[in-house]
């Protein structure tokens, strides 16, 4: 696993510098209620409105209370077709900055992942806010199940991105062949749309901010990642969970919690009834796993183990050459989801 994570992980570094539903309104929070009115189970979806007012403020975060962390780092992308990935999401926005061909042959740096050996293709892309996904093709072992398409689904649900002219970019999205729904608000003056990528991961966009017709030779008004989700099964369970890990609970009620570090993007938790469970293993297609910056590798292992947090590997992961100052080291939240923790060398 070395020449994988710790690659991806440098370059982060470098590029960072930086199921039905039914919709109602309720304190300016658009909700979708657990039960329908045949009391059949359905999933929770935490409106715009409130996540706004977390995303891109300057909330004031308190650093971790024991551990060392210090910012999410990058959502993992697995796809099928490796430049049909890369054009599309180039189609959002994002750029890359160089292709990697991974072989990785030692059990012990496999197991980093919880992966037999195995070799891929991955690339970092980097959008306009500096947030950054990371695309990879597995060669082996490569799993074909499609991603879950529900953005109720358990587990990282959506990459949810932000515009600043959703209407054009809706349109623009559909000259390049891809088709969107509106999910809030109308055809002509959508708030937010709902789309897939080449596999079926499913993509939010939400219009943030005021509409800017200004743009100074861009193609279009995508300007980086609204939010980052996830679904839980048992949100008093998981808000307890991550805050052992170092997260702070910035704003919580009986549906989902706003969860944050001292730097970077903040995550939010959501209580979702799905049936669509986290995935088993991090090839699996779609969403596969988050990686989070650490000031301290070493100690916040040490730390986690000692609350019963297990890690696939017992000890950091170490690079080679290049990459020999980046660790890394990954473990599960209660529902399956997989946690990155990794020390860059800045």
């Amino acid at each position: 696993m070395k020449k994988l994570t710790f690659q991806l992980a440098f370059l982060g570094c470098i590029m960072s510098l930086s199921s039905c539903s039914v919709e109602t309104e309720r304190d300016g929070i658009e909700i979708e209620s657990n039960l329908n009115k045949r009391g059949e189970c359905i999933s929770v979806m935490v409106g715009d409105a409130s996540i706004n007012a977390f995303y891109d403020n300057n909330v004031p975060i308190q650093k971790p209370k024991d551990t060392h962390l210090k910012a999410l780092l990058h959502y993992n992308i697995n796809v099928r077709d490796y430049e049909a990935s890369k054009k599309f999401y180039k189609l959002l926005a994002f750029a890359n900055f160089v292709d990697l061909n991974i072989n990785v042959t030692d059990p012990e740096d496999a197991q980093g992942l919880d992966l037999p050996p195995y070799s891929l293709k991955t690339t970092p892309m980097r959008a306009k806010d500096g947030f950054i996904i990371d695309l990879i093709k597995f060669n082996t072992p490569y799993d074909d199940e499609a991603p879950h398409s529900d953005y109720n689904s358990i587990g990282f649900s959506s990459l949810h991105l932000k515009s600043s002219n959703l209407k054009k970019d809706r349109a623009y999205l559909q000259r390049n062949g891809v088709s969107s729904t509106v999910i809030v608000g109308t055809d002509d003056k959508p708030e937010k749309i709902k789309f897939s990528d080449p596999d079926g991961t499913t993509i939010l966009m939400s219009q943030v901010g005021p509409v800017s017709n200004v743009y100074l030779f861009q193609r279009t008004k995508i300007n980086g990642v609204f939010s980052t989700n996830i679904n839980v099964t048992n949100l008093a369970r998981s808000v307890n969970f991550y805050e052992e890990v170092g997260f702070d609970i910035i704003d919580q009620n009986e549906s989902f919690a706003t969860i944050a570090l001292p730097k970077g993007r903040h995550i939010t938790l959501t209580e979702s009834c799905s049936p669509n469970m986290a995935y088993d293993k991090v090839n699996h297609l779609g969403i596969a796993r988050i990686a989070i910056t650490t000031s301290n590798l070493e100690a916040d292992m040490e730390i986690l183990k000692a609350k019963g947090i297990e890690f696939y590997s017992p000890n950091p992961i170490q690079g080679t050459g290049l990459f020999s100052i980046i660790r890394f080291a990954a473990f599960e939240d209660p529902d399956g989801n997989v946690l990155e923790l990794v020390k860059l060398p800045l």
